[in-house]
């Protein structure tokens, strides 16, 4: 729909004209605008061709004025490209300079006295003078020349004129300058009248015959057909050239009426072409939407009505919705007579053609066309516009509210639930063991307030050990369930719905997410991975990338060469098979009892040694070996087993504590000998004053302090320092002089050490602002992306495709490609690539007294979480030694259905029903994921007849993921 079109403005328009529609039509009769009138789908079609015709017969009445008339159009081969054509120029040509003289409006009172040697003696005389002024004038001849011509072809040499004029004029300005160039060829407008003429019956009359194909594959609705954007783009370019031509008759009055300046006011010297714009927009305008109430109106009317029009109107067929031919021939009757009586008026107002004038009645009349036409064209543009919002208005009103995508969400969640055998279910998973409570949460959702989960089509696959390289020497194996979750996802136009995965975690509980996608049957590459754990929430982005559907990649490589077509065949594959994704979700406390040599659910109530032995882990790095179950005998009691790996925890937790002791003293031990070692330096530069010395001292202390305590504690501490240097500074005044002059007259220390002791304090209240230098990490357990492992997985990568209880997850996305290229009908599906933001989300409580406190998570931090994880993974796994058993995969298949138009205009403007694309998509996806033919996935056999119809071809060959043969092909590719 167009973005200029006003609906309100536009009816209200039509609302007017009906006025004079019912004057100029029988009193009977009574027209409203379409959407007012009952009619049929159909009908909207016949409005079409009628409102079209109407425009191109209005359009033909306005260009016969300008010399289009019957006899050129019979002339014109439609055959070949015909154009219209305005051309301009303008000459400039100095004639001569004047002086003239403008009186000013003042004058001047002179007496004059006369002497006489007569009786009477001398006289005076009064004279008045009347002030004037001296003005320069120029004089040029401005000759203005243009035509209207039209010709076939590339042949311009040829061209036939339909109307032209030679106009001049005198400039007179009061400047030397020239006002104009001396010669101006302005550029040609053309207007191609091709489709025009292609719309012109010439036999055996001149008729109008636009009609849209009902029946062409292209053809959509009334307005989405390429014989209505025909006429469409034609009404615009006609506007285009109206305008550019007004534009032109407009310049004859800036251009030179206007700067007609001379220095004697001239009175009707100007003539406006402002007059023709009002007179324009009164002419009447047939092209209306109208439709009249009642099957049998063509039947009602008579015939033999009078045509005034260059052109007639083709009679045809309709469903008896819109106005007869008879009533139409009466518009444009009107029409024609409204333009006369306005023309006429342009011709009384403005000089003829023959007087020495630059706008005369020619140059008024092409403007008085040049303003008309495009109301003819709006009004049609404004009409197509209009049979469009209609079918919208109509859906809204059947459905009572203007739907949305989300609305269509509801109804395809809800529609699924009454096709499918087996419903698409909410991604949001429950970490737990049987008969646990879960202690968290896996989910997908949407990322806006609402925080709805996505569905996917949901299959259990058959367990295998899966293969987890945490490095390039430690590979993990996880025996766990196997999850394969078909995500459908849809969008409208160019709008992209956010989504995130969010892990939550129970207080007291934790697990280990890892994401990353799969590289083979059994085999993932990890690519993040987080420890969640004690009401942690972490919200995780996932990024959407849609790859070409199958049809516009065949499109795209279909003129390029051999090897470049193997490139991107190749390359293609490569973004197919890597956009599985793939979430691993692994229980802790399970594998540490399995680790710790402990009985199941063993630690299911030891929340303290579970925290402290993950902290071990994952902090200091402690071999599991120091920490297991010590005893070889089978028939101990559990909680003997807890307490002997309690007993390895404290021992291990006491050496730990023992050495960061050892530490702290150690820097305790190193900062008393370094504040000694500067004291001495210090006392060695003081005076010999015991006052100063002893300030001075002090003070070096202090600053000295700073090296191992930081400045920014220096204040306070001398504040606090302040009684016990006083008490110092008496001490050393009642004490001897530490000071002696020696027999060669140099001073030396005499008692530094006995002084150094006299000043304890400042040592020890150094030592306690010291802090220990942090703890060496030990090795962390170091983390490759691009991993070669040891263990050879290409073999078993091999030889699963083959093996029916193993699904190549990698596979799928080229599976689906392939069915999508044997139906149309889901076409629009693009495989979609799933990452992961590289900014987190993570809502965290620090202690059980605080709230909850949402922190953004970068890659640096999001690299070191990884690492911890990791560092947790190999504990738990012996470095890859014991299999993990509490694991979950979940892997992510993802398709997207793609709309060109928003849901609205992909109903009305290209007349699809979202819901049958949808639900074919659906199909398709569905036996893909769960190993079935696309007719087994159906629940009703009534649907199941229903879709047979619609999708023969899908219900007929459907392919399967588990398909031996399709597999083998697709991995020999």
């Amino acid at each position: 729909m167009s973005s200029s079109y006003e609906n309100l403005d536009f009816q209200r328009k039509v609302n007017d004209a009906l006025t004079a529609v019912e004057r100029i039509l029988a009193i009977e009769k009574k027209p409203l605008i379409a959407g007012e009138v009952e009619h049929t789908y159909g009908a909207k079609y016949e409005l079409v061709n009628s409102v079209s015709n109407v425009a191109i017969i209005a359009y033909m009445n306005a260009l016969e004025k300008i010399g289009l008339d019957a006899d050129v159009l019979k002339a014109i081969d439609d055959s070949t490209p015909t154009t219209l054509c305005f051309d301009a120029s303008t000459t400039c040509k100095f004639l001569e300079k004047k002086v003239v003289d403008v009186p000013l409006g003042r004058s001047h009172e002179e007496t004059v006295e006369t002497k006489s040697t007569g009786l009477l003696g001398n006289t005076k005389t009064k004279r008045v003078s009347k002030v004037v002024q001296h003005i320069e004038e120029w004089h040029y001849k401005v000759e203005t020349s243009w035509c209207v011509s039209i010709y076939s072809a590339a042949d311009v040499a040829q061209k036939r004129v339909l109307k032209s004029r030679v106009g001049s004029t005198t400039l007179v300005t009061q400047s030397k300058e020239m006002p104009l160039p001396e010669h101006n060829d302005h550029e040609p407008i053309e207007l191609s009248l091709t489709w025009l003429m292609q719309q012109i019956d010439k036999t055996p009359q001149l008729t109008s015959n636009f009609r849209v194909n009902v029946e062409e594959n292209k053809t959509k609705t009334p307005r989405r057909n390429e014989a209505t954007q025909n006429a469409i783009d034609f009404a615009d370019h006609l506007k285009g050239w109206c305008g550019s031509v007004s534009v032109f008759m407009s310049k004859l009055e800036l251009d030179i009426l206007h700067r007609h300046n001379p220095a004697k006011n001239e009175p009707n010297a100007k003539i406006s072409l402002r007059k023709t714009c009002n007179l324009g927009e009164k002419i009447f305008n047939p092209v209306l939407p109208l439709m009249e109430e009642g099957e049998d109106v063509q039947k009602a009317d008579g015939t033999g009505i009078e045509n005034k029009s260059v052109l007639r109107l083709q009679s045809s067929n309709s469903e008896g919705f819109v106005l007869s031919p008879n009533d139409i021939t009466k518009l444009l009757n009107e029409h024609v007579e409204s333009m006369a009586a306005a023309l006429a008026k342009v011709e009384n107002a403005f000089p003829p053609d023959a007087q020495d004038n630059i706008v005369a009645v020619s140059e008024a009349t092409l403007s008085l066309l040049t303003v008309h036409l495009p109301h003819l064209c709006n009004n049609f543009l404004d009409s197509m516009a209009y049979v469009e919002n209609m079918m919208e208005e109509q859906l809204t009103a059947a459905i009572g509210k203007r739907i949305t995508a989300d609305d269509l969400d509801t109804f395809v969640k809800f529609h699924n639930a009454r096709l499918l055998c087996q419903v698409p279910q909410p991604f949001s998973h429950a970490v737990r063991r049987p008969q646990h409570t879960p202690v968290g949460l896996v989910s997908i959702e949407s990322s806006d307030d609402e925080h709805k989960c996505i569905h996917t089509h949901t299959r259990v696959v058959a367990n295998s050990t899966l293969k987890m390289p945490l490095n390039a020497a430690t590979v993990l194996e996880l025996t766990g369930k196997q999850y394969l979750h078909g995500w459908l996802n849809h969008r409208f136009e160019r709008h992209h719905n956010d989504y995130q995965l969010v892990g939550r975690a129970r207080q007291f509980s934790a697990y280990i997410l890892v994401i990353g996608t799969m590289t083979g049957p059994n085999s993932i590459e990890p690519k993040d991975a987080i420890i969640v754990q004690n009401k942690d929430e972490v919200m995780i982005p996932l990024l959407l990338n849609e790859l070409p559907t199958a049809k516009e990649f065949k499109d795209a490589i279909k003129s390029l060469s051999p090897e470049q077509q193997s490139f991107a065949r190749a390359y293609r594959s490569m973004q197919l098979q890597s956009s599985v994704f793939g979430c691993v979700v692994i229980q802790i406390k399970p594998q540490l009892e399995a680790l710790l040599g402990l009985p199941r659910n063993a630690l299911d109530k030891e929340m303290k040694l579970t925290q402290h032995l993950m902290e071990l882990f994952t902090e200091y790095q402690v071999p599991s070996d120091l920490l297991s179950y010590s005893g070889r005998s089978e028939g101990v009691a559990l909680e003997d087993k807890l307490d002997n790996v309690r007993t390895n925890v404290k021992s291990v937790t006491d050496v730990i504590e023992g050495e960061k002791k050892k530490q702290m003293e150690m820097a305790k031990a190193k900062t008393d000998m370094a504040i000694e070692h500067k004291l001495q330096n210090k006392f060695a530069e003081c005076s010999y004053e015991p006052q100063s010395m002893m300030m001075s001292c002090e003070e070096a202390c202090y600053d000295d302090s700073s090296d191992y305590g930081g400045s920014s504690q220096a204040s306070s501490r001398r504040s606090r320092a302040a009684p016990r240097m006083m008490a110092r500074t008496a001490m050393a005044l009642a004490a001897p002089p530490p000071m002696s002059i020696a027999a060669d007259g140099s001073r030396k220390m005499s008692g530094h050490r006995s002084l150094a002791k006299t000043v304890p304090t400042v040592a020890s209240y150094s030592a306690k602002v010291v802090h220990a230098p942090q703890q060496q990490q030990p090795t962390r357990t170091e983390v490759v992306t691009d991993f070669k492992c040891k263990t050879d997985l290409s073999s078993d990568i091999g030889t699963s495709i083959a093996k029916s209880d193993v699904v190549d997850f990698t596979l799928l996305p080229q599976l689906l490609d392939a069915a999508v290229e044997k139906t149309d009908e889901a076409s629009a599906l693009r495989s979609t690539i799933i990452k992961t933001g590289q900014s987190w989300l993570r809502n965290r409580q620090e202690n059980l007294l605080s709230g909850l406190k949402l922190k953004r998570l970068l890659a640096d931090e999001l690299k070191l979480e990884k690492i911890k994880a990791f560092d947790l993974l190999d504990a738990l796994s012996r470095s890859g030694s014991l299999a993990i058993e509490s694991s979950e995969l979940h892997v992510i298949v993802a398709v997207t259905h793609c709309f060109e138009k928003d849901i609205i205009g992909t109903i009305i403007q290209d007349n699809i029903n979202p819901i049958q694309k949808l639900e074919s998509s659906t199909l398709l996806f569905a036996s893909a994921i769960h190993g079935v033919d696309a007719r087994d996935v159906i629940k009703d056999e009534s649907e199941l007849s229903r879709l047979e119809g619609q999708n023969p071809l899908l219900l007929k060959d459907s392919v399967r993921i588990d398909d031996e043969d399709e597999l083998t092909r697709l991995a020999s590719c």
